[in-house]
């Protein structure tokens, strides 16, 4: 595994490079995000994805989650309508994780029958310039897997499964935190989870 520091408030061009260059060739990257470290994947890649199951120790993904980088291209992966993107707008970038009914550029092996994915933007500088440079989002699962083992802390932290990642990238120590997970569905919505994301907003 490759290791390499970051600024996350002011990302170098040398590690938006080495990142974008591991996810292009199929790797697995270990990212700081702005709730907890994040295991990242390119999407459509087959041999990453089930890589990605196997550190979460789950045969069958309860659902991904993809980081955009704004509003703009959500329409492309997952069907939304004007209420639903008004909400977005409102939340997003935040602490969020929505989900939506996925569109047919999801690749199959990313969904389950119900056919949803998570729509994120996160409030991180380097997670917005790794998806532009990357030019489409990124396949995103908080890093820890079912038996509890987390990732936190570069410093002190090695969990089994980090012998499945190619890239480290070392932001410092970020404490585990969960997103708030809303379920949009026609005119409706659900608060699945409650987590960093204020749920007084909806």
């Amino acid at each position: 595994m490759e290791r390499i520091k970051v600024h996350t408030e002011n990302p170098e061009k040398r590690v938006i490079d080495k990142a974008v260059s591991v996810l292009e060739s199929g790797g697995i990257a270990l990212l700081p995000g702005d709730t907890s470290y994040l295991l990242a994947v390119k999407i459509g890649k087959k041999n990453a994805l089930e890589k990605l199951n196997r550190i979460k120790q789950t045969k069958k993904r309860k659902f991904y989650s993809l980081v955009f980088k704004d509003l703009s291209d959500i329409s492309r992966y997952a069907d939304i309508d004007n209420r639903h993107f008004n909400l977005l707008k409102r939340c997003l970038p935040g602490a969020y994780t929505f989900i939506l009914s996925a569109s047919r550029e999801i690749p199959k092996i990313m969904l389950e029958n119900r056919k949803e994915i998570g729509i994120r933007i996160p409030e991180s500088r380097f997670l917005n310039d790794l998806v532009e440079a990357m030019g489409e989002p990124i396949v995103v699962s908080t890093a820890s897997n079912e038996d509890g083992e987390e990732f936190c802390d570069p410093e002190e932290d090695s969990p089994d499964w980090l012998g499945f990642v190619d890239l480290l990238v070392d932001g410092g120590y970020i404490a585990m935190d969960l997103t708030t997970i809303v379920q949009l569905s026609g005119d409706e919505y659900e608060i699945v989870r409650e987590g960093k994301g204020d749920v007084d907003i909806f």
